[in-house]
């Protein structure tokens, strides 16, 4: 059984059935959380237990946290083929 026969077979949520929206839709809400936390951190309401200070905390969270996810994503959509 081929991949494409094995795609067509599949039941389970449309989320997993390619390997690639999991990681474009959790990029996507790490993205959107983190800049949440990042504003409350350079109002000073929030206090995270880092050595970063709070803009380098969202350059370093932005470039490791949501990139890697798009990228994986990214590679992840040439799986099927």
């Amino acid at each position: 059984m081929i991949t494409s026969e094995k795609m067509r077979q599949w039941t389970g949520p449309s989320l997993f059935s390619h390997g690639f929206r999991a990681f474009f839709l959790f990029g996507a809400l790490w993205a959107a959380l983190a800049m949440l936390l990042w504003t409350f951190m350079l109002s000073g309401y929030l206090d995270l237990p880092t050595r970063f200070d709070p803009v380098s905390w969202h350059a370093h969270e932005f470039l490791f946290g949501c990139l890697g996810a798009i990228i994986a994503g990214f590679l992840f959509t040439a799986v099927p083929n």
